[in-house]
């Protein structure tokens, strides 16, 4: 089991500014959602697969959440915790969708925000019970984790065109604490994505 603190990451998409300290400075708004649909490529970094052997990811956006369903979502994990949470990912359309080639395993985003980076722009997808994933790597399923995160971290090369890298954490726990959000994922490190491409 690996437990690791990437508040920031998730924190952005997902989480109301009561999450956090009411000492700290908030950012106001983080992002305008896009009405049109997108789709992603990406070569996956597998642990148990041979290094000569390539797998694609796959990801399709038909549309980015809103700000005042973000704020619900966020709602739902500060007051309720990761049940509350997922209760609501159980709710949610699906807007989004992720796939591993060769592999049975994928599932639905039913969040997903895209915000302004520096470099270019981040965007992160929230799903619930990622289950297809875990049967894909024939891990015992913990119902513990039921919250899988997607990130993509783009930026236009000379030709115009968005590129990458990311990581996909397809089984984690999800809970808020001193103020932060703490994330824990099971079984395997997060998978890494490299040569993300903007189709």
């Amino acid at each position: 089991m690996t437990k690791r603190l990437i508040a920031l990451l998730f924190a952005i998409s997902c989480v109301a500014s009561t999450a956090f300290s009411q000492t700290t400075e908030q950012p106001k708004s983080i992002a305008t959602p896009k009405p049109k649909s997108e789709h992603f490529s990406a070569v996956a970094s597998l642990s148990r697969a041979p290094a000569t052997t390539a797998k694609w990811v796959d990801v399709r956006v038909s549309h980015y959440s809103s700000n005042a369903r973000t704020q619900q979502m966020a709602n739902a994990l500060v007051e309720g915790g990761q049940d509350a949470l997922v209760k609501e990912l159980e709710k949610a359309k699906t807007i989004g969708h992720v796939s591993l080639s060769s592999r049975v395993g994928a599932f639905d985003l039913k969040l997903i925000r895209s915000r302004k980076t520096p470099t270019g722009r981040r965007v992160i997808g929230v799903s619930d019970r990622p289950i297809g994933f875990l049967e894909a790597y024939g891990a015992g399923r913990s119902s513990d984790y039921q919250v899988g995160i997607l990130v993509l971290d783009l930026k236009m090369n000379k030709k115009g065109k968005e590129v990458g890298e990311g990581m996909l954490i397809y089984a984690s726990k999800v809970k808020i604490e001193k103020g932060k959000l703490d994330i824990e994922y099971v079984g395997m490190e997060p998978i890494g994505l490299a040569n993300v491409r903007k189709n």
